[in-house]
């Protein structure tokens, strides 16, 4: 009966590859480990960590694998690549335009932000000119009081003066145009309802 080994491809036995895994050092004459290459082992606090390099992967960007495609000898593999590239070719239609979305609502946003502040401004200003108005429409407010209680006045004189001249006139309501312009020319006065 015959048994077999199976060794890694870098020359590192079983063994070595447990000891590896548990961070034990190989038994060697010099005291050199032999690492499995792509294992890193940690040997406990402090202690140094080694870590074999692997191979560099070959390019493989969309690009590079759709021209290589493209150039094959399968038909399945070119259009395979043809499909992809169209597909990439959506994204890429897709992605633009969310992009352009986003700027549009970005700039919309913005725009929002600049007539929000106007607006304020603007509400401050108006705030400002109803306060100033308010402040000196006090003095504009007496006079038309003062006007209406004249104009009351002059009124009530024109109602006296015509039941004592033979006018007939009520007591309230509006006072003819005809007995206004004889008491304005019997007395020589202004008429300022």
């Amino acid at each position: 009966m015959s048994t077999t080994t199976m060794t890694p491809a870098n020359g590192a036995g079983r063994a070595a590859l447990v000891r590896a895994a548990q961070g034990k050092p190989a038994p060697s004459a010099a005291g050199a480990q032999r690492v499995p290459m792509g294992i890193r082992t940690v040997a406990g606090p402090g202690a140094e960590t080694t870590t074999t390099p692997t191979p560099a992967q070959p390019d493989r960007s969309v690009e590079r694998l759709l021209r290589v495609a493209a150039a094959s000898g399968s038909a399945r593999t070119r259009n395979l690549a043809e499909k992809i590239a169209g597909l990439v070719q959506e994204l890429t239609g897709r992605v633009e335009a969310e992009e352009a979305q986003r700027r549009e609502r970005e700039a919309a946003e913005a725009q929002r932000q600049e007539l929000a502040e106007a607006e304020a401004q603007l509400a401050r200003q108006l705030a400002e000119v109803r306060q100033k108005l308010r402040t000196t429409g006090r003095d504009t407010t007496a006079q038309p009081s003062r006007s209406r209680r004249e104009g009351a006045e002059q009124r009530a004189a024109i109602r006296a003066w015509a039941l004592a001249n033979g006018h007939e006139i009520s007591a309230r309501g509006r006072i003819s145009g005809e007995i206004v312009r004889a008491w304005a020319a019997a007395t020589g006065s202004e008429v300022t309802r």
